[in-house]
């Protein structure tokens, strides 16, 4: 199978791929060129498209609007029309972007060619009109950030680790863990966020409660939790919690999300990279390979919006998949297989009469 076969539409930016979101029919992609376009997702037809510097860093939409970084900039973008409502230069690169109680949240980082790292990172409070209420310095760079009750919780690396609290008018607070690793990605969902370290473990804050999971012993790339927690390490290891399995892709683990439903099952879909990109489609229950995916360009994104998945490539190329047309389109290719096996067995059997 291929990408192009199960996919309700395909659409290019011919730039590297570097956000995706959606909302009701509107589906804003972004890339390494700074190129931000909108799709109806019904029809598939180009809405609008607007054009930045780049990259486009991170985006998120709120209320009828975009909040975009890219570059050195965060813009509120009107998102009907594509039209830049205002914009902020930063210092520094921009990164995340959250919005909370309607205001933005950004964080920009600082690199610093002398160290050949990033030297420090600023937080910034800003209201929905793009006015700076307030800014903090941070050392080093957050491999996470999201927002929480109190503002914003930023996932770090050294020379802190552990994590931020980022709350109005106070003091960064640091926050030290058990595991003094440095913080690699981070997840939230229902108010408890999961962070995971670089040597394999995940520290998840409930409220008041701080736990640590050991997964493996290298570094973690992926989390995703759905009924079950999945992590994906830099070793090509995806380990299930709660159904305890693994599966190893033998490759670089770029991407894991949960998937539309295959034949009324749950799937995790982990995009891998050798010599080319390897979608695997997995059951989550079992952790049994339920289909393999082939493509020759390295998926740089992958988004899941109910029964739509999107994703994108290093190329440029958008692929949108949908549940019912998916399912549609496994079963003739299926059908495909079972006949070709048939003729296969056939020609085998005509050979042999002939000998």
């Amino acid at each position: 199978m291929r990408l192009e076969d199960i996919s309700s539409f395909v659409r290019n930016l011919n730039s590297e791929c570097t956000v995706i979101s959606s909302h009701d029919d509107y589906l804003i992609v972004g890339s390494k060129e700074g190129l931000l376009i909108c799709w109806s997702i019904n029809s598939g037809i180009e809405k609008w498209r607007n054009k930045f510097e780049g990259p486009c860093s991170e985006l998120i939409i709120f209320g009828k609007k975009i909040y975009l970084t890219e570059e050195g900039n965060v813009h509120s973008i009107d998102l009907l029309k594509g039209k830049i409502l205002w914009s902020l230069k930063l210092e520094g690169l921009s990164d995340f972007v959250q919005v909370n109680n309607g205001d933005i949240w950004v964080s920009s980082s600082i690199y610093d060619l002398h160290i050949s790292n990033y030297s420090e990172s600023i937080i910034w409070h800003l209201d929905q009109n793009g006015k700076i209420l307030e800014k903090w310095i941070i050392e080093g760079k957050p491999w996470f950030f999201c927002s929480t009750k109190y503002g914003v919780c930023v996932g770090l690396s050294r020379p802190k680790c552990g994590y931020g609290k980022i709350t109005p008018g106070k003091k960064v607070e640091y926050v030290s863990l058990k595991n003094k690793n440095p913080i690699t990605t981070g997840f939230k969902k229902d108010q408890i966020i999961y962070l995971g370290h670089s040597n394999g473990l995940i520290t998840v804050l409930n409220k008041d409660e701080i736990n640590e999971v050991k997964i493996g012993d290298s570094s973690v790339k992926v989390i995703e939790v759905m009924k079950d927690m999945v992590i994906g390490l830099e070793s090509g290891m995806i380990y299930s919690k709660e159904n305890n399995w693994e599966y190893n892709v033998n490759g670089i683990i770029d991407k894991i999300i949960s998937g539309p439903l295959i034949e009324s099952t749950d799937c995790l879909w982990v995009s891998t990279w050798t010599t080319n990109s390897k979608i695997s489609i997995i059951d989550v229950d079992s952790g049994v390979l339920k289909y393999h995916i082939k493509h020759n360009s390295r998926i740089r994104k992958m988004k899941r919006y109910g029964e739509i998945l999107v994703l994108g490539d290093s190329e440029g190329k958008i692929f949108l998949i949908e549940e019912r047309v998916l399912n549609r389109r496994l079963k003739s290719s299926n059908k495909l297989v079972v006949n070709d096996e048939k003729r296969a067995l056939l020609k085998e059997r005509i050979r042999k009469l002939r000998d």
